[in-house]
């Protein structure tokens, strides 16, 4: 018994995890990734069944009882105007907001990219919005906003007479604060990733490019923009995902309104579920929206793949 325990510990580790049946990596990992199939995949199972059903729990019937309708949901959907629109309306959101967010995020990142004084209070300044509760920074554009707020203030001043405008009751400009609390907020986010890959760009690249007299245009185009690719696909992914699911500042400032003129993807399933209770069809919507998402990181991530070959 005492020799068997020796052969034991003097037989090298990898031979000693060969022995077993599952790999040793695969055996630490296992657990986790139980618990993470688990929290996902029941869920997706639960919302797949619901969305081929017309549950309403006001009815009263336990959601495993629900009348099947297969895939009248789905039909209904591409025939409700109001779900076109809100889909249409969060396209524009997501485009304008990641636009103005990127490039202000390069502007910013190109500034802070040479040493200069207070260099690093200024960026702590800068990133402070992103740390502020996204409830918090949607009602202080609420104040803003506000028919008697400092922005109607301002232009009061300026213009030299009185000017109360209803920014938020207003369909055609009620939608601007929303993209304004989410450009605010998060182009720190776009900066600091946008600063990070520029900071750890190959120097002797751009050094040489100096040496043989390239402008600072020519070296920002041809090589630290190729160079930075990787990078800005990265960010735009993952703003692109987070303001397709824009939520508090729609739910602050507008609920949505007036009428449904600022009501995008997270507002119309809200309303639906907790306000109409609807959870088949919004769960049918929820599985639409799933798709979108996963075709534009998809399509997103495409470039990323070419660009590491």
């Amino acid at each position: 018994m005492v020799e068997q325990i020796r052969s034991e510990a003097s037989t090298p580790l990898a031979i000693r995890k060969g022995r077993s049946r599952i790999p040793f990596h695969l055996a630490i990992a296992l657990p986790a990734q139980l618990i993470v199939l688990s929290v996902v995949l029941v869920p997706t199972l639960v919302v797949i069944w619901l969305s081929l059903t017309d549950w309403q729990p006001t009815e009263g019937v336990p959601w495993y009882q629900a009348e099947m309708v297969w895939f009248w949901n789905y039909y209904d959907l591409f025939n409700d105007t109001r779900f076109v629109n809100a889909v249409v309306r969060t396209f524009f959101v997501v485009g304008v907001c990641i636009a103005v967010e990127f490039l202000l995020a390069m502007a910013l990142a190109l500034l802070f990219l040479d040493e200069w004084p207070w260099r690093k209070i200024a960026v702590s300044i800068i990133i402070l919005p992103m740390m502020i509760v996204p409830v918090d920074a949607a009602n202080a554009f609420f104040m803003l906003f506000n028919e008697r707020g400092p922005i109607n203030y301002l232009i009061s001043i300026i213009i030299g007479r009185r000017f109360e405008f209803a920014w938020l009751a207003d369909p055609n400009w009620a939608l601007l604060p929303i993209m304004l609390a989410e450009i605010w907020q998060w182009t720190p986010l776009m900066f600091l990733l946008v600063l990070t890959g520029l900071m750890n760009l190959p120097e002797n690249q751009v050094r040489a490019a100096y040496v043989l007299g390239a402008s600072r245009r020519q070296i920002f185009f041809r090589i630290m923009l190729p160079l930075l690719m990787p990078v800005i696909i990265i960010a735009l992914l993952i703003r692109s995902i987070e303001t397709f699911k824009i939520f508090d500042p729609v739910y602050i400032l507008t609920r949505g309104g007036p009428g449904a003129a600022t009501e995008t993807i997270s507002m119309f399933m809200y309303n639906g579920a907790f306000v109409y209770f609807r959870i088949g069809y919004i769960a049918a919507a929820a599985l639409m929206i799933l798709v979108i998402v996963a075709t534009i990181c998809i399509a997103l991530s495409r470039p990323l793949k070419q660009h590491q070959r």
